[in-house]
Formats: C-alpha cells, sequence, structure tokens
C-alpha cells in the first residue's frame, strides 16, 4: 500500500514538473525572456497614446512603439488621438430675438490624453454639451444677418472660444463649419404661440373653470 502512494505520489511530481516546464518555455516563445522575470510586453499604435496607472496612480505616457512594463497592479486606458467629426443641428435665438435653427459640422481632437481620460467619464458627451452653449452664447450676441451672411466670421469666433471650453478636458477644435442656418420666426412670437397653445389645453380651461367656481 504504502509503495503503491508513493508511486502515485511520485507520478504527480513529475506531472507537476512537466506541466510547469511547459509554461514557462510556452511563455518564453510566446512573450520573451523579459516576461519570465515579471515584464509585460505592450504595443502602442502610430495614432494612440496609452496611460499607465499603477495602484490607482497615474505613472507614465507610452509613446507610439514596443514597450516592456512591470507587470503587477496596474491599469492601462488607450487614448485614440485621431480627429473626431461631429455633426449638430441646433436651435438658439440671435441678439435681435430671431429663432434660428443652425446645422452645423465640427472637427476635434484630443491634445493632452491624461486631462481627457481623468478630467470626465465620456468627453465625447462633454464636447457636445460645451459646444452646445458656446454657440447658443454666440447666437445671443449676433445679430441674425450677420449669422446669416457670414458664416466664415461666425465659424472663427465659435472655434475661438471653443477651444478655450475645451482646453480643460483636453481637447481642441480643429474646424467649425456653418452649413444651414434657417429663420424659424421672432422668439416672442414663438413664446406667444406657445403660451397660446398652453391656455387652450384641456387642463388649463379646466382649471380656470375651477377657480372660477
Amino acid at each position: 500500500m504504502g509503495e503503491l502512494l508513493g508511486s502515485i505520489a511520485f507520478t504527480l511530481i513529475v506531472i507537476a514538473v512537466i506541466a510547469g516546464a511547459w509554461a514557462w518555455i510556452s511563455t518564453l516563445f510566446r512573450k520573451g525572456v523579459m516576461a519570465l522575470i515579471g515584464f509585460d510586453r505592450v504595443c502602442v499604435q502610430q495614432f494612440e497614446t496609452v496611460l499607465l496607472y499603477r495602484s490607482g496612480r497615474f505613472e507614465k505616457a507610452l509613446t507610439p512603439g514596443r514597450h516592456r512594463i512591470r507587470a503587477g497592479s496596474r491599469q492601462l486606458a488607450r487614448i485614440d488621438l485621431r480627429p473626431e467629426v461631429f455633426r449638430f443641428k441646433q436651435g438658439a435665438v440671435s441678439a435681435d430675438r430671431f429663432a434660428l435653427n443652425l446645422i452645423y459640422v465640427v472637427r476635434t481632437q484630443i491634445i493632452d490624453p491624461r486631462a481627457s481620460f481623468e478630467s470626465t467619464q465620456n468627453y465625447r458627451d462633454e464636447i457636445c454639451m460645451r459646444l452646445q452653449s458656446v454657440v447658443k452664447a454666440m447666437c445671443s450676441r449676433k445679430p441674425r444677418l450677420e449669422i446669416q451672411m457670414d458664416h466664415q466670421t461666425f465659424g472663427h469666433n465659435v472655434q475661438k472660444a471653443a477651444n478655450q471650453v475645451f482646453r480643460s478636458i483636453g481637447c481642441e477644435c480643429l474646424t467649425f463649419e456653418l452649413m444651414q442656418v434657417d429663420i424659424v420666426g421672432l422668439a416672442v412670437e414663438l413664446d406667444n404661440r406657445r403660451a397660446g397653445v398652453a391656455a387652450h389645453a384641456p387642463g388649463v380651461v379646466e382649471k380656470g373653470a375651477f377657480a372660477a367656481m
């Protein structure tokens, strides 16, 4: 009985040694000698930057190429640096109180990968929100005719203002092109129409009748 148990134990030891040797050789061929001493290989594409965090703290940014980094408590964040194009359709009000519908195309790019990654959970949503706020504010300072007749100047002013608000999220507005401006009507007239529709709504009439009682 003792010889049988000894034979089984010896067989298990041999199998474990063979499996360990196979894993060692496999790792050597797949990842190289550095992997055996605790290093991983990371390949960074030409159009991206990889941010390296260790134990929750930023350590460094990896530039395009192959890198050897020590394995362990680490996180890699790949940031695509290629320009992105956004198309917007937005309503706004001009300085002379005309309601406008604008269609414009914007080209943006990340210029500070770390700021873009750390400042917001979704930098694309942040770009959309900030850009629409800039366009709305710019329209409120320009008369209708100036916006309609001089797309280039309007676009240049929006681009300049957008770059100021994009800086904190590590982005840049490369181009802003105003494609189309449609006049909906005077903002005051629209407000009156909305008020008239609300006044004739069933809920409003019932409320007024109840108040009269």
